[in-house]
């Protein structure tokens, strides 16, 4: 049992040269199917790994039928315990209450057969209290499950007992019955995943030799994916590293490849090829074709089209054009072998941004409308976004600034509704904010590029709106706030500006007057460290003000006076060329 593992990434021209790009011919053979048909698994241990990948491709039939051929089959009872527990997954999955309480009575029933009465009971209070019985626990499925428990010489009714410590671990194991990753994220709330995991951990040593199999690779593998639902890369990369090196000393141990570690070290692959993937790319390759190779013989299109995926963005993170844009193309066809639409738009999404990063605008329209497309069906927002950021990018390397500009805006309203989604974690909430902060912040400048008054000063208000100070607790830093308000405000200044029919002591002079004041506010509220952001939009505001001013003969006197204030904001930052500037217009302002 290790403690703590590999907390470092491999060295990128260590051993077997794992910092080396692959070849084309290496993509080749990486990014073929799996080698159909699949033979019959040949006994209860391969049957329940098949089964497993069934589910996890959301062919939750099969998987049944599959279980129910090997379910009276003799086999050692680790081997039964994998398959029961696969077929448990899957019975939940179709909401067959009736095969959901016949799998649970007979996973508890070989569990105390076993010798493992404690764990059965462990099992058996997990499965009832909070389980994936769920609502479905029953007088009937209650009743099932404490026959299949109690021990010869037990009162029908007494509550089965367990330690604390098997408690801890069953919950965690609870987690790997729910039937694949994606509904295993939307049924339970990734930080409290990650407690319970740590506390299994922690409690395994106590009560190791006490459990029918060994759960210590499976519990921090899913570690490892839980740290990466919440955000946590670092410990996501170390809690996989842990998991090879645990599987490693194993697999010396045994004097060869184990098939139940090779699983789980393929699946410790893929978290390490997305979790290196921007900082390490190299080594995000090297792991993502290391699982690659490992599902020759596993049928599992999530699986392989999610790794491909993560191939994919590593060789762009590496720069490497040729290998992403061969992987592109194989991943464009794979993608539509995923059953369902809803898990296509990733590796969509993917597909469209390899084509921008090549300058190939029109291809890389192709996917990203198919993405945004299954995206809207879905009410998928983080799709969405992903997706109005990337045309945003394509419209601006175009040169269709107004196309742009709706695509900011878009990816302003995706970022705002997952701010505001109360589903969206807690620690994901500041990264949205600032998408949405910045998308506007970019949106009021090419709206005052465009002279889109009205579309500027909607961004200016979407802006303050999220950056008031009375707005409740934040989730960025107040001076980065500060940082949004202040240019907001002077970008609804310039818009009202810029604005047609601003007679003078007319409304639109008033409303001009009022958001010049707004920003000088701003100025006045300058956070510590910020006060050349302040001095430029001081100067800035009286600058565009003075000229503003000029154009009406009965405002020379105001215009003078704010001429000034600009010259000696300008000298004070050292701008000679606005000085120079400021000056011609003092001059033809006249002398005071």
């Amino acid at each position: 049992m290790i403690i703590s593992g590999a907390a470092s990434v491999p060295d990128p021209g260590g051993e077997h040269g794992r910092g080396a790009l692959p070849d084309l011919d290496e993509l080749r053979v990486a990014l073929r199917p799996a080698e159909l048909p699949l033979p019959r698994p040949r006994d209860v241990r391969e049957a329940a790994h098949r089964v497993g990948d069934l589910v996890n491709a959301e062919r939750f039939g099969e998987a049944r039928a599959l279980a129910e051929h090997f379910r009276a089959l003799p086999a050692a009872p680790a081997d039964r315990l994998a398959l029961l527990r696969a077929a448990l997954r899957a019975a939940f999955a179709l909401g067959d209450g009736e095969q959901i309480e016949r799998d649970a009575a007979d996973l508890v029933t070989l569990l105390r057969r076993s010798g493992h009465p404690e764990q059965a009971a462990a099992t058996v209070t997990v499965l009832l209290e909070r389980g994936p019985l769920g609502g479905r626990s029953s007088a009937a499925t209650r009743s099932a499950l404490e026959a299949a428990w109690s021990p010869r010489g037990r009162r029908r009714g007494e509550p089965a007992q367990a330690p604390p410590e098997l408690l801890a671990i069953a919950r965690a194991l609870e987690l790997s019955m729910l039937p694949s990753p994606a509904a295993r994220a939307g049924t339970v709330d990734p930080r409290r995943a990650v407690a319970r995991l740590r506390a299994a951990l922690t409690a395994l040593p106590a009560v190791s030799e006490r459990l029918l199999v060994d759960p210590e690779q499976e519990l921090r593998l899913r570690l490892a994916q839980a740290l990466e639902a919440v955000g946590d890369t670092a410990g996501a990369t170390t809690a996989a590293l842990d998991v090879l090196e645990l599987a490693e000393q194993e697999e010396a141990d045994a004097g060869g490849p184990v098939a139940d570690l090779s699983r789980t070290a393929t699946a410790a692959h893929a978290v390490l090829a997305r979790t290196l993937g921007i900082e390490h790319p190299l080594q995000a390759v090297r792991h993502a074709l290391d699982a690659l190779d490992a599902l020759h013989d596993v049928e599992d299109p999530p699986l392989r089209i999610g790794l491909i995926t993560a191939l994919l963005q590593a060789l762009m993170a590496a720069g490497a054009t040729a290998q992403a844009s061969f992987t592109a193309g194989r991943l464009a066809s794979l993608q539509r072998t995923l059953g369902r639409d809803a898990l296509r738009t990733t590796p969509l999404l993917a597909v469209a941004a390899q084509r921008v990063q090549a300058q190939r605008y029109d291809a890389a329209r192709v996917p990203l409308e198919q993405a945004r497309g299954i995206a809207r069906e879905h009410r998928d927002h983080r799709a969405l976004l992903e997706a109005a950021r990337l045309a945003a990018s394509i419209h601006e390397r175009t040169g269709d600034h107004g196309a742009a500009l709706v695509e900011l805006r878009r990816l302003a309203a995706a970022a705002g509704w997952l701010v505001d989604d109360l589903a969206t974690p807690g620690p994901e909430r500041g990264p949205y904010l600032r998408t949405e902060l910045s998308a506007n912040a970019l949106a009021l400048r090419r709206a005052l590029d465009l002279g889109r008054t009205d579309a500027a000063l909607a961004a200016a208000r979407a802006i303050e709106r999220r950056t008031r100070p009375d707005g409740g607790r934040p989730v960025l830093p107040p001076e980065l706030l500060w940082d949004h308000r202040v240019d907001a405000r002077a970008g609804a200044f310039i818009a009202l500006g810029q604005a047609p029919a601003r007679g003078a002591g007319g409304s639109g002079e008033a409303d001009l007057e009022r958001a010049r004041q707004e920003v000088m506010q701003a100025i006045d509220e300058v956070p510590a460290g910020h006060e050349p952001r302040a001095r430029y939009w001081a100067a800035y505001v009286d600058d565009h003000h003075a000229h503003l001013l000029a154009a009406d003969d009965a405002q020379t006197a105001r215009a003078r006076r704010a001429a000034q204030r600009a010259r000696e904001g300008w000298t004070h930052l050292g701008r000679d060329q606005d000085v120079t500037r400021i000056d011609a217009l003092l001059e033809r302002l006249g002398a005071d």
